[in-house]
């Protein structure tokens, strides 16, 4: 008798916890852009995107909302003034099993020599589909700035390389050529690069040192140009 008190109980407030969340769902949040079709097509007005569905919608002037997949989208972005930066997404072949391919979305974090692009992590575990609400997954500033949320790559000539294996598939193969200048960046500046954070900024010094390096070259060589 006790253990069917006990089951109701936790049945009661499982039903509770849901209710509580799916009454706490966030607004559905707009912020002003542009996308562009695959057709080369470039739309403007309000945006949403929702990570879960991995669909944008598109707010027109006159009202009407449309709702794209990344078949239909090459790229989207807004300007995000909770982080004051222009964010950019971009539809990129995702690898499935047995040789299959997914056309998803895949938000630029870092552009340049390497280019860091990341999408939501899938959420696994017990009564997940209960304590989930599609709005929850629509992109909005505390969500986006937690890392947690998300796997990261570096994207390197059309392979997806999961920042999980940063020195197998990225630092050794990638990034040695700059060994001796970013161990120095390390160091001086304490970062620990076997957590993500310091990952990405080790990238971000990767590519400023690349860029640093070509314009030097672009300068030199207009220089020594004959008049």
């Amino acid at each position: 008798m006790r253990t069917l008190h006990t089951f109701i109980f936790a049945l009661l407030f499982v039903l509770f916890l849901v209710s509580s969340i799916q009454a706490s769902a966030p607004k559905f949040p707009w912020k002003a852009g542009h996308l562009e079709l695959w057709d080369n097509t470039t739309l403007e007005g309000d945006l949403s995107y929702n990570w879960a569905a991995e669909m944008v919608s598109l707010r027109q002037e006159n009202g009407r909302i449309r709702t794209f997949s990344a078949n239909q989208v090459a790229r989207f972005a807004w300007f995000d003034y909770s982080v004051h930066k222009l964010r950019n997404f971009v539809s990129l072949v995702k690898p499935l099993d047995k040789g299959r391919t997914n056309q998803v979305f895949y938000e630029v974090c870092m552009d340049g020599s390497l280019t860091v692009i990341r999408r939501m992590r899938q959420s696994h575990g017990f009564l997940k589909r209960w304590f989930s609400h599609p709005s929850h997954a629509t992109d909005q500033p505390v969500m986006a700035q937690n890392t947690d949320h998300f796997d990261y790559f570096v994207y390197d000539a059309g392979q997806l390389l999961n920042l999980n294996r940063y020195y197998q598939d990225i630092y050794t193969p990638l990034m040695t050529a700059y060994d001796r200048e970013l161990h120095h960046y390390v160091q001086t500046h304490n970062i620990n690069d076997r957590a993500l954070p310091g990952r990405l900024v080790v990238i971000s010094r990767y590519n400023w040192l690349v860029q640093s390096d070509t314009k030097a070259a672009s300068n030199k060589g207009v220089a020594n140009a004959p008049n």
